[in-house]
């Protein structure tokens, strides 16, 4: 009753309320910068807690000061300017301590303690200012009065430390700033509560109240200004934290060359999109873009180059997809498109087709045309998928198939190309057991001279049956091979056994061996191909390597030093498939190659298509006047043959003369022929 009593009858109360305005605007400031003291690290936590004690301490201070100056004891009163101004530093410098411990990791230390050290601070803030004021009469004190401030400015700062440590950044903040409002003012009303003067007989009582009331206003604008300072402080921080918060976020997300976003921003759309789905959202097309012929860019026009063409790729990606729809950037070259709305197959099919054609144009860069294509995958939201996981899986699989196929374009996903990469997977990992246990076979198959019907030779095959699906075609596992990097180990095993099963024919005849386009690009070819010569015994001069167009596409200087060192060594070059290729003419005049062979494609069209006899007798014909020899393989009918020995081939092979045999088979083929001969 008596703190009641006290602040109704001997308080001004307009310079209460001044008081209070300033401790609920004080206590929410200092709070906010008490969570920058509490959450910082390092040299920024003591530039924090700086701010927030002097802020906090000046609004304490000027609590204090205008609220004792709203005090009306009815005696004459002086102010005591040294500790008046103690009492602010008191303040301040009490308020800096209490924050460093409240701060600490320790929850009993950082209550307790710091808690404790920021109520003994407002305290003794208090007490030191009324000391510095001066009545004129009998100054009385009520201890228990003064023991109820203490106790309650420790624990309601204890509790006001304890809420904040456990709000951390939130932005409410209103417990912990009224429990540290409620600290000040219960201070300083008890405190006031034990405070009494008795005015001396004789004396003129009272005070200059006008001019009381003008410094409680002068004290107020001054601490406002300060607690101001701190709240502009703190805007301007966050403000810039913000700013560089959305920096680091768009870093974080968008791809740095193109500008596009990135595979993580594009994981968190996707997975927001099936989410959407499963509260009714729209469908959506997911399309998987990967850039055709890049890496010749890189290799020949350098990396700068490449980024430029990047970059022009994701501008030509913008225009090509509609209005709203999402681009992004997931890999190397690899890009993906997120289509919303699209229900229509026709649309998803014009959509993929105009990403298709835009970016197979041609792109000039420093004057040099680069060309480009794209494959790309589709698949549907929700008809192949509602969650990221299988929609993404599904793409992939058509923009496997859709890299795989003659044409190149755009596919959209079928359930059947699924069986199509289940199959390719087993098969890789067949590949690798048939690797190890070196399960492949070798079998020849005859070359005939058209002209005689006597044999000149025999190719080497390479053939495989797997134990669980049979007979599998070297069309599908000599691929997969390549990609596996297995090509090169099985290559120099098939050569090392042909060069020793062809040893054992007459030495009339020639054998043929298969090169990879890898194994082309080995710089180690030469001297694999000399080791498996020396082992066996074989003369170089007897030894023809087939390579197919393709092997011959792009580093040319590579092919050309290995050819032409394989070449100087007595070893003869074919190029095989001839005609299905993309520029033969230009090869054949600067490789040093010794044969063609004629693509079956042509051969077994004959003789009834006149477009594929034109071709034969073209290649046949261009043959004869580069002085090389040309076989025709895949023969299987006696029109056929028929059609070959008249445009003037060389050499012949096919199922007409034999199927594919072991090597004891074509041992004794060969041998059987060389007595008829004799006998004859």
């Amino acid at each position: 009753m008596r703190v009641l009593t006290c602040l109704y009858h001997e308080h001004n109360h307009w310079i209460v309320a001044l008081a209070a305005i300033m401790c609920i605007v004080g206590s929410l400031t200092s709070v906010k910068l008490f969570q920058r003291t509490f959450t910082e690290t390092g040299a920024q936590r003591y530039q924090w807690c700086f701010l927030s004690a002097f802020t906090a301490g000046s609004a304490i201070w000027a609590t204090h000061f205008i609220a004792m100056l709203g005090y009306q004891p009815g005696v004459s009163v002086t102010l005591d300017g040294t500790l008046t101004v103690l009492s602010a530093l008191i303040a301040v410098g009490g308020t800096g301590v209490g924050l460093l411990v409240g701060s600490s990791r320790n929850r009993f230390i950082a209550v307790f303690t710091g808690g404790g050290i920021i109520g003994l601070s407002i305290a003794a803030m208090h007490y030191v200012g009324m000391f510095a004021y001066r009545a004129d009469g009998i100054v009385r004190w009520l201890p228990e009065y003064v023991i109820a401030s203490l106790i309650l400015s420790v624990g309601l700062s204890s509790l006001a430390i304890d809420r904040l440590r456990q709000s951390g950044v939130s932005k409410h903040i209103g417990l912990p700033a009224g429990l540290f409002a409620a600290a000040i003012v219960t201070l300083h009303f008890t405190g006031m509560a034990a405070f009494s003067v008795i005015p001396l007989p004789g004396l003129q009582s009272g005070g200059d109240s006008a001019a009381f009331t003008t410094l409680a206003q002068a004290v107020a604008v001054v601490a406002f200004l300060i607690i101001g300072a701190g709240i502009s402080s703190h805007l301007v921080d966050r403000r810039t934290k913000s700013k560089s918060q959305e920096q680091l976020q768009y870093i974080a997300l968008h791809d740095a060359l193109t500008k596009l976003s990135n595979r993580r921003a594009f994981s968190e759309v996707l997975e927001a999109e099936c989410e959407k789905l499963k509260n009714q959202g729209s469908p959506f097309a997911l399309l998987m873009i990967d850039l055709d012929r890049f890496k010749p860019i890189n290799d020949t026009l350098g990396h700068p180059s490449g980024d430029i063409v990047l970059q022009k790729v994701a501008s030509r990606l913008r225009h090509a997809v509609r209005c709203g729809d999402f681009v992004a950037r997931i890999g190397g070259d690899e890009f993906a498109v997120i289509a919303y709305g699209l229900t229509s197959e026709d649309e998803i099919r014009a959509l993929a087709g105009r990403v298709v054609e835009i970016l197979g144009r041609p792109f000039i860069v420093y004057g040099q045309v680069a060309e480009l294509g794209a494959s790309v995958g589709v698949s549907l939201a929700p008809d192949h998928g509602n969650d990221a996981e299988t929609l993404v899986q599904c793409t992939d699989i058509a923009l496997y198939t859709a890299k795989r196929a003659e044409e190149r374009g755009y596919r959209l996903f079928e359930p059947s190309m699924q069986e199509v990469i289940q199959r390719r997977r087993f098969l890789e990992a067949d590949l690798r057991r048939a690797c190890m246990r070196e399960d492949f076979k070798i079998v020849y198959q005859p070359i005939i001279d058209s002209a005689t019907g006597a044999f000149t030779g025999a190719e080497a095959l390479l053939r495989w049956t797997c134990p669980e699906r049979g007979e599998v075609q070297p069309s599908e596992f000599i691929p997969i091979l390549e990609e596996l990097g297995l090509i090169s180990r099985i290559g120099a095993g098939v050569l090392k056994q042909a060069c020793h099963d062809a040893a054992l024919w007459p030495q009339h005849l020639g054998l043929a061996v298969n090169i990879s386009p890898v194994q082309l690009l080995d710089p180690r070819l030469p001297q694999t191909v000399m080791q498996a010569l020396e082992d066996s015994g074989f003369p170089a001069s007897r030894l023809e390597l087939e390579i197919t167009e393709t092997a011959l596409l792009g580093n040319d200087d590579i092919v050309m030093h290995t050819l032409t060192k394989l070449r100087e060594s007595g070893i003869r070059i074919s190029l095989d498939d001839f005609g299905t290729g993309y520029s033969s003419l230009s090869y054949l005049h600067r490789f040093p190659i010794t044969r063609i062979k004629i693509d079956k494609s042509f051969v077994q069209r004959l003789p009834t298509d006149e477009g594929s006899a034109s071709i034969v007798r073209a290649i046949t014909q261009l043959g004869a006047s580069l002085q090389m020899k040309v076989t025709a393989e895949g023969i299987e009918t006696d029109e056929q043959m028929a059609c070959i020995a008249e445009q003037g081939c060389n050499d012949v092979q096919g199922f007409l003369f034999s199927r594919p045999i072991n090597a004891s088979s074509i041992g004794d083929l060969f041998h059987n022929e060389k007595n008829k001969a004799a006998a004859a």
